[in-house]
């Protein structure tokens, strides 16, 4: 895999480096090309590509530019979620069609907003039956928060 070929050594932004070698092997496996056609895409070599991609290939970091070009050819943001998040920030992309904001609209995003609420307190009611919440059952309270954060800004979205 392409994220198992760099050193595990701890860099300041290394998580952000995973993140973006997660997201080009994702591109991959979902349109079943290799490097070379990803590196294309990006107007660079597969050289070039794999060397930003390494935390420890100072000299070619993996740049704004190039972010943003992932982002766009993949069509997922997840390196600049993960960019926020090491600022303490959380991103949410609300899933929302431009559909106009009717009664029945609203109120369909208000009752999967009530189900992902129920899914979270379900998750957290099973995390602390022990009494000790460990890494995976936080992971899972994060992730069902997240769903939900993004269902709520779905729904602003739709109201704008």
């Amino acid at each position: 895999m392409l994220d198992d070929i760099f050193d595990s050594e701890e860099l300041p932004n290394s998580s952000i480096y995973r993140t973006a070698q997660k997201v080009v092997r994702d591109l991959m496996e979902r349109e079943g090309k290799k490097i070379e056609w990803v590196a294309a895409q990006l107007g660079t070599t597969k050289g070039y590509l794999y060397a930003s991609l390494d935390p420890n290939q100072t000299q070619k970091p993996l740049s704004v530019d190039r972010v943003v070009a992932i982002s766009e050819l993949s069509g997922d943001v997840r390196i600049v979620e993960e960019m926020a998040r090491l600022f303490g920030y959380t991103l949410c992309r609300p899933d929302v069609r431009k559909d106009p904001a009717t009664p029945m609209s609203v109120a369909v995003k208000t009752l999967q907003m009530e189900q992902a609420h129920g899914e979270l307190a379900g998750e957290v009611r099973e995390s602390i039956e022990d009494g000790v919440i460990d890494e995976e059952e936080k992971r899972k309270i994060r992730d069902k928060a997240y769903e939900l954060r993004k269902l709520a800004a779905g729904l602003e979205e739709m109201l704008k």
